[in-house]
């Protein structure tokens, strides 16, 4: 119980680059001769390391171990996280940023790999879910913490990464080594095509809620909702309804099986047209809250399909590649839907945004469906 509890408390930190996000307007007061993109890459940086180390994580889990990997990693995090409270510096807090996201890399993708490792069948079901719920759940803590730490200062949010700490002792006393079977060949197998694919597919999942947490506030806007206390209060219900997701994925994973996956992005596409068809802010966050607990699905099933087809050797590649999608779509969200957007009307039409996403979900959704009707049906002779 006690291993459980270590490997599934790795996930609470998973969006640790992100948890200073509350402090940048005292940031930018803190640092008047930097411009705001500036100040703003102070968060933003931390995870274009990470994706550096993250791509680069199944050459070094080769070299030192897994169990290693991850302890470098939270010391590394932890370290690099304090740090800028004793630094003024804009360029030296700047490098202790990119020194985070290398740690944050080191460890991150693990949060998944673990349980891959250690467990299977239900139990590996019931895990991933788990996971998703407590990097929600983790996250929420954090920024509330922080929040919490910056009435005494902004310098003092960052001993919010002590719990890196915390975590790292946690994980070093009570989680065993693991040793991942090497391939009996030298020659480097390529991923399964299938595996291939459900990557892909992650990338464009992460790619949509991207989309729709960043254009909702907007949306909101475009009715005459901008009340910053309904705004966050949104946000946060969105964020408990993932969490709920993730702790009962396992419930509903038992009963709906594969067909889970292309039922989240159909019910997803429903919740996103009800959310276009609502003109006040009490059915908005009824259909953002319900959007956000469907599609919240499809993250476990995407990690258990590729953790379940991928062999043992490659599965700290997989995970890293999971992982390297999920900032690659943040970045690239603005940029795609702006640019898709434009393509049909302004690039600030978010009612033509959402029904992009309408209808990507409801393609996607029955791609799925009908691939795996036609895997079931027999072959005729």
């Amino acid at each position: 119980m006690i291993k459980k509890i270590g490997i599934v408390s790795l996930s609470s930190v998973t969006g640790a680059a992100s948890i200073i996000a509350s402090v940048i307007p005292l940031l930018a007061v803190a640092y008047p001769n930097q411009s705001l993109t500036s100040v703003e890459s102070l968060v933003t940086i931390s995870s274009l390391s990470a994706l550096v180390t993250i791509l680069l994580n199944n050459f070094i889990v080769r070299k030192i171990g897994i169990k290693p990997t991850i302890i470098a990693g939270l010391f590394l995090g932890a370290i690099s996280g304090i740090l800028p409270f004793f630094v003024s510096n804009y360029y030296l807090f700047l490098c202790l940023r990119i020194i985070l996201g290398i740690g944050i890399g080191l460890y991150s993708p693990h949060a998944i790999s673990l349980i891959s490792l250690f467990y299977s069948g239900r139990e590996r079901t019931k895990l991933l879910g788990i996971q998703m719920g407590i990097s929600a759940l983790g996250n929420a803590i954090l920024l509330f913490i922080a929040g919490w730490l910056a009435s005494f200062g902004w310098r003092w949010t960052f001993f919010v990464y002590s719990s890196l700490a915390v975590i790292a002792l946690l994980i070093l006393s009570k989680v065993p080594n693991v040793t991942i079977k090497k391939a009996e060949s030298k020659k480097v197998r390529p991923l399964n095509k299938t595996v291939t694919l459900y990557i892909i597919l992650c990338f464009l999942t992460f790619l949509i809620i991207w989309g729709i947490q960043l254009k909702l506030l907007a949306y909101l806007v475009e009715n005459s909702i901008s009340s910053s206390s309904k705004s966050g209060m949104l946000l946060s219900l969105m964020n408990i309804a993932g969490m709920c997701a993730g702790l009962s994925f396992s419930f509903f994973f038992d009963r709906i099986k594969r067909f889970l996956l292309p039922i989240s992005y159909i019910g997803a596409a429903i919740c996103v047209w009800g959310i276009l068809l609502s003109a006040n802010f009490l059915f908005i966050s009824l259909f953002s809250v319900l959007f956000n607990f469907i599609y919240s699905f499809t993250g476990p099933s995407i990690i258990l399909k590729t953790n379940s087809l991928a062999e043992e050797d490659q599965i700290i590649k997989v995970n890293s590649l999971i992982s390297s999608t999920t900032i690659l779509s943040m970045y690239l969200a603005p940029l795609c839907w702006n640019f898709f957007t434009g393509l049909f009307s302004r690039e600030d039409n978010v009612s033509v945004t959402f029904s992009l996403i309408i209808a990507s979900l409801f393609f996607i959704g029955v791609v799925i469906f009908l691939s795996y009707l036609l895997k079931k049906a027999p072959k005729k002779n």
